[in-house]
């Protein structure tokens, strides 16, 4: 059995068991957990599947050097370390946008209309989610 399989089938196991663990709250504070573990649950089915159907990712190239593997970890850490100082300056939404632009620009995507339909898709749902069904105010900067 490949790692791939071992690791899909323990993200799936311990997603149903947080899953179960989530409806044993009450049922006053329960809906956003219950939530994501049903997400965890459909994402690591998802992987198992995909898994079992054959379709593994590609293997890396063993003969890189460490600079090079360590390359865009280093970005991602850097660019989310600005995010998160950047929240409390410019603002959620601002800093969002910008930075998921960024980091889906540095992974590949170079089309402008789907970049924004994820962006756009991503904000409304937290706005939905936090502000309208939760009531809570998300951290406000200089410009919104």
């Amino acid at each position: 059995m490949s790692k791939e399989r071992i690791f899909s089938i323990g993200i799936s196991v311990i997603s149903i068991l947080l899953t179960i663990q989530a409806f044993r709250y009450p049922a006053e504070s329960s809906q956003f957990p219950r939530f994501l573990c049903l997400l965890m649950v459909l994402f690591s089915v998802m992987i198992l599947v995909r898994n079992i159907m054959g379709k593994t990712t590609a293997k890396a190239e063993c003969h890189a050097s460490f600079k090079e593997v360590m390359k865009v970890p280093f970005i991602v850490f850097a660019s989310t370390a600005m995010y998160i100082f950047a929240i409390q300056y410019v603002g959620y939404f601002v800093s969002t946008v910008i930075y998921m632009f960024l980091m889906m620009s540095m992974f590949g995507q170079k089309r402008i209309l789907p970049m924004g339909i994820a962006v756009t898709v991503f904000l409304g749902v937290i706005y939905a989610l936090f502000v309208s069904f939760l009531g809570l105010r998300l951290p406000e900067g200089f410009l919104f």
